[in-house]
C-alpha cells in the first residue's frame, strides 16, 4: 500500500483541472497530483459544469437532420426529445447554447412550482378533456345535455381556430377572449326559403340572455375540468371572473290574464273537437260520420300545466304511479329538475282532480303515461293551438308561471302562507315566489280554488267535459 501523500497534495473538492491540463506534482501552483485516497490522477481532464444541466444537445444524425435536445418533462417525469428550429434556436452554437440554458431554467422553475403544490400538466387534448365531462355525467337531463353540448362545440371550435390544442394551454386570457367572441357572434335566424334547420347570421347581436346561457354552460364544463386537474393554468377565480355574465333586463314574469286563459281553454276545446270528415270505417258503415278525432286530445295536458304548475318535463313524463287520487295529490319523484320529490295538492283544483279521475277510469292503472302522448306529439299540438285562437306567445313555462302567480296572490286558498305553499307546490324557493309572483295580480278573497282565482267559469267546465269525453 503506497504511503499517504502529504496534506498539500490532497485534492480539494471542486478544484478539477481543465480538459487537457495536467495536474501538478504537489506544488501549490500546479495543484494536487493525487486524489484523497492517494491515487495518482496523472493526466485526467477537468470536468466542467454544464451551463444547462438536464438538457443535452444532440447533433444531427441519420434520420434526424436537425439539432435536438433531450430533457426531462417535469410534469410527467419522462425523458423527451425536443426538435430545435433550424432557423431559430438551432441556427448556430451560440443560439443552441442560449436556448438550452433557458430550457434548463424553465424546467427548474416548473419543478419548484410543482414542489409548491401546482397541478401537473397532463397533455390531454382539449376536445378529449371536454368530452370527458359528458362521459363522467351520464345522468344529465336530455335538455341540459343539449345545452351544454352546444356551448362545448363553440368552445372547441374557437380554441381550434386560436391554435389551442391541449387543455394545458388554456389560460385566463383565453377565457376572456372566448367570452368576447360569444358576445360578438351575430343572431341566427331561419333563412328565407331554406329547408328546416338552415339558419344564417344577421347584423343583429345575440341577446344577452342567450349569451349568458353559453357562458353558464361553459363555466360548468371548465369548473369540472379544473377540479379533476386538466386545466393547470386555470384557477377558480379565473373561471368566475373571465366568464362573467352580461347584464340583462329583469321584467315582470309574463303570465296569462283571465281573458287569455279563456282564449287558451277555448282553443284547446276546439282543437280536441276537430274530427275527420270521413274515414274508411265510416265508408264501410261501421262508424258514424264525424266520430273520429283528428288529433290526440291536448285539453287534459293544458289543464294539468295550468292547474298544477309542473315543469314541462315533469308534466310530459307524469306516470300513474305518481298520482294518488284517494289522497288527492300528485307525488312527483326525484326525477324533477331539482332532484327533490314533492307533492302537488289536488284540493285547490277540483277540475284537475276530475280530469285525472276520468282518465284513470274505474280501475286506476298502477303505471304508464297519464296523458298517453309523446313529447313530439305535445309540442306539435301546442303549435296547432294558434290556429284555434290560442293567445300569441303562450308557452308551457308561461302556464307554470300563471299557476304560481294566482296561487301566491290568492288569500282564499293558502291564506297567509300563500308564498310558502305555492313555492312548495311549484318546486322552487320562497324567495322566487316573493320576488316574482307576490303582488302581481289581485285575487278576490272569495276565490277558494285555483279555477276561481283565474276567473274561470264555463270555459273550465267545457274543457273538463271535453277531456272527460271518450276518444
Amino acid at each position: 500500500m503506497p504511503p499517504k501523500p502529504p496534506r498539500s497534495q490532497i485534492e480539494v473538492p471542486g478544484e478539477v483541472p481543465a480538459r487537457g491540463e495536467k495536474l501538478g506534482s504537489g506544488s501549490s501552483e500546479g495543484g494536487a497530483g493525487f486524489d484523497s485516497r492517494g491515487r495518482d490522477l496523472g493526466t485526467r481532464a477537468r470536468r466542467t459544469r454544464s451551463p444547462h444541466p438536464g438538457v443535452v444537445l444532440i447533433a444531427p444524425q441519420d434520420g434526424h437532420p436537425t439539432w435536438r435536445a433531450r430533457c426531462e418533462d417535469p410534469d410527467t417525469g419522462q425523458r423527451v426529445k425536443v426538435r430545435l428550429d433550424p432557423l431559430g434556436a438551432g441556427r448556430n452554437a451560440q443560439t443552441r447554447r442560449e436556448w438550452a440554458i433557458q430550457k434548463a431554467q424553465s424546467i427548474a422553475k416548473r419543478k419548484d412550482a410543482l414542489a409548491a403544490g401546482a397541478p401537473r400538466a397532463t397533455g390531454t387534448a382539449l376536445a378529449t378533456a371536454v368530452d370527458r365531462y359528458f362521459k363522467d355525467h351520464p345522468r344529465l337531463r336530455e335538455r341540459t345535455r343539449e345545452t351544454y353540448a352546444k356551448a362545448a362545440a363553440k368552445l372547441k371550435d374557437w380554441c381550434a381556430a386560436q391554435g389551442v390544442r391541449s387543455a394545458d394551454q388554456v389560460t385566463a386570457a383565453h377565457l376572456e377572449a372566448f367570452r368576447t367572441s360569444l358576445a360578438k357572434a351575430p343572431r341566427q335566424r331561419q333563412a328565407a326559403g331554406a329547408s328546416r334547420g338552415k339558419r344564417k347570421g344577421t347584423s343583429e347581436p345575440r341577446a344577452a340572455s342567450a349569451v349568458n346561457v353559453d357562458l353558464r354552460s361553459t363555466k360548468v364544463l371548465l369548473g369540472y375540468l379544473r377540479r379533476v386537474g386538466l386545466l393547470p393554468k386555470i384557477s377558480r377565480d379565473d373561471v368566475t371572473d373571465r366568464l362573467r355574465m352580461f347584464p340583462t333586463a329583469h321584467d315582470a314574469p309574463a303570465f296569462l290574464r283571465p281573458a287569455q286563459i279563456r282564449d287558451l281553454l277555448n282553443a284547446a276545446h276546439a282543437h280536441d273537437a276537430e274530427t275527420f270528415k270521413a274515414t274508411r270505417l265510416e265508408h264501410a258503415g261501421q262508424g258514424e260520420p264525424g266520430a273520429t278525432r283528428r288529433y290526440p286530445p291536448i285539453a287534459p295536458l293544458v289543464l294539468g300545466a295550468l292547474l298544477s304548475g309542473m315543469r314541462f318535463g315533469e308534466l310530459a313524463g307524469l306516470d300513474w304511479s305518481e298520482v294518488d287520487l284517494d289522497a288527492g295529490e300528485i307525488r312527483l319523484t326525484s326525477r324533477t329538475k331539482t332532484k327533490r320529490a314533492r307533492s302537488i295538492s289536488l284540493e285547490v283544483s277540483p277540475t284537475l282532480a276530475s280530469v285525472l279521475t276520468s282518465l284513470a277510469g274505474e280501475k286506476p292503472p298502477r303505471s304508464g303515461s297519464v296523458w298517453g302522448l309523446t313529447e313530439e306529439q305535445i309540442r306539435a299540438a301546442a303549435k296547432r293551438l294558434s290556429k284555434y285562437g290560442a293567445p300569441p306567445g303562450w308557452t308551457w313555462q308561461g302556464l307554470r308561471r300563471t299557476c304560481g302567480t294566482y296561487l301566491t296572490n290568492a288569500p282564499g286558498i293558502f291564506g297567509a302562507a300563500s308564498a310558502y305553499r305555492s313555492a312548495r307546490q311549484l318546486g322552487h324557493s320562497v324567495t322566487i315566489a316573493e320576488r316574482h309572483y307576490l303582488g302581481v295580480v289581485k285575487v278576490p278573497k272569495e276565490a277558494t280554488t285555483l279555477e276561481a282565482a283565474m276567473g274561470g267559469g264555463r270555459e273550465f267546465n267545457a274543457l273538463s267535459a271535453s277531456a272527460n269525453a271518450p276518444g
